[in-house]
């Protein structure tokens, strides 16, 4: 019986690095499976976690909406991916969706939050500019990062104030190996849970 590992976290704390971790342990009993969510705001370059679209499709069962932009899961793959073995990944930044997640699937849903440091205006500015166009004014970059800096700065403190939904907390402090450490605990642990109950359901037949 697989979990679910959903990761949760702040702007520039590690979400996809983390996840590329998770999908680097594929063991007997660890077989991870990265799933996207939907989303209804705009492409961003090199990005793997969402599937941009006008509307969120019908299929998907698990729908939230954070500033101004909805998400949406379709908790039918989810449960097809349990039923071959396999460990959904997803990235869930909404508390009340961790917990519908958590309502649906009980234990199986593993939750991870991932701490870094709070936000910084600068980052947010440096990404801006990056993905700015040539004739952008620059008041204009300068806006939308101040946008999303206080977003995040408000995300992050209802994390925090949230922090007891989560099963583990991964400290990414730029150290790849001592992360890397934390996500090889995690994998082994659900092992053993895994592990564990298979030797239950054995014993009792």
């Amino acid at each position: 019986m697989a979990h679910i590992i959903t990761l949760t976290g702040p702007a520039h704390c590690g979400k996809s690095t983390i996840s590329k971790m998770f999908m680097g342990y594929k063991e007997e009993y660890f077989k991870p499976i990265f799933i996207q969510k939907y989303t209804t705001r705009e492409a961003r370059r090199e990005e793997k976690d969402v599937k941009c679209e006008e509307r969120i499709p019908e299929k998907c069962d698990l729908v939230y909406e954070q500033y101004g932009v909805r998400y949406g899961v379709e908790l039918e793959e989810l449960y097809k991916s349990l039923e071959v073995g396999e460990t959904p990944i997803i990235v869930i930044n909404d508390i009340r969706a961790i917990e519908d997640l958590k309502a649906v699937f009980g234990s199986l849903v593993f939750s991870v939050f991932i701490y870094r440091r709070p936000a910084v205006y600068d980052e947010f500015y440096a990404e801006e500019k990056a993905r700015a166009s040539n004739d952008m004014p620059e008041a204009a970059i300068k806006k939308s990062a101040r946008i999303r800096y206080e977003k995040a700065q408000a995300i992050y403190r209802i994390y925090i104030e949230n922090i007891q939904l989560f099963n583990k907390v991964i400290l990414n402090a730029y150290q790849t190996e001592h992360t890397s450490i934390q996500v090889k605990n995690i994998v082994r642990r659900l092992a053993r849970d895994f592990n564990g109950l298979y030797s239950e359901e054995n014993r009792n037949d």
